[in-house]
């Protein structure tokens, strides 16, 4: 129900904003790069602050030469945008203040899904005038995972992802949508884990998964939680060790199917 109540509130918004609105601020790592994909760097005034790292963002590159904001109503309300986008969740207090402003905002939840991921692309492009654009990135994207479908038609059997804190991804996540893609099932969502959360080390175990997911978020920084990534019990699964890059599975878009190709490929790098 509230993920209805989200959409719908969208929909209701959707008269909100100019036509083809040409200052646009986007205060959200996902958001940034969903922008990226579908308007000129001449229309966005601003971007978050991470969309220029490279371990965070797929589209760091595209981000190079644009204005980054730390996202406070005041230094947004400054570049005099006609929208801005942001997560549902981030940045509460300053996108309230800049509706008060008559500032027009869009705000997204992360993607659960592929299915989402094209809604969402779906909803900017309307947002920005660049529906036409939004249709082609959609129809890329579909078209890779009709590609990754003939790949991976065989099952290769149980990939868990395993992170710092003892923590995963189960049923309802855009990872499952990953996993899936690449041709494995999600270890998590066979273990009953919905959404993200702790999945316990001893039903990990249990689990005897074919490929043990990690990624590269502060890997090989000595923190407790990293501790457990070195249990003995993990060693003795005799699972396949595999990185996927945080830049391709933090948000939704076409970059997550690099992600499935990598596990379709049985590792490597992009």
């Amino acid at each position: 129900m509230r993920r209805l109540r989200i959409w719908g509130l969208l929909l209701l918004a959707g008269n909100a904003w100019a036509a083809s609105p040409q200052r646009i601020v986007s205060l959200n790592l996902c958001t940034d790069q969903i922008l990226l994909q579908l308007v000129p760097h001449e229309r966005i005034a601003a971007l978050s602050l991470l969309s220029k790292n490279p371990e965070s963002a797929a589209l760091h590159r595209e981000a190079q030469g644009l204005r980054t904001v730390n996202g406070n109503a005041e230094e947004v309300l400054a570049l005099q945008p006609d929208l801005v986008l942001v997560g549902s969740v981030t940045t509460r207090h300053t996108t309230r203040l800049l509706r008060e402003f008559g500032i027009a905002v869009l705000a997204l939840p992360g993607a659960e899904s592929f299915s989402q991921v094209r809604a969402q692309i779906r909803t900017v492009a309307q947002a920005v005038g660049e529906s036409a654009r939004g249709e082609a990135v959609i129809s890329a994207m579909e078209l890779r995972e009709r590609e990754l479908a003939g790949v991976s038609a065989a099952r290769k059997g149980t990939a868990t992802p395993y992170w710092s804190g003892g923590r995963s991804a189960g049923a309802n996540t855009l990872y499952s949508d990953i996993l899936h893609a690449g041709g494995y099932v999600s270890g998590g969502a066979k273990a009953g884990l919905q959404g993200y959360g702790a999945l316990p080390l001893e039903r990990l175990v249990a689990l005897t998964p074919d490929v043990l997911l990690s990624n590269d978020y502060k890997r090989g920084v000595a923190t407790l939680g990293n501790r457990l990534l070195q249990h003995p019990a993990l060693a003795g699964l005799g699972a396949k060790h595999l990185t996927l890059p945080s830049r391709l599975t933090v948000c939704g878009g076409p970059w997550n199917l690099d992600a499935s190709a990598l596990l379709a490929q049985g590792g490597g790098a992009l």
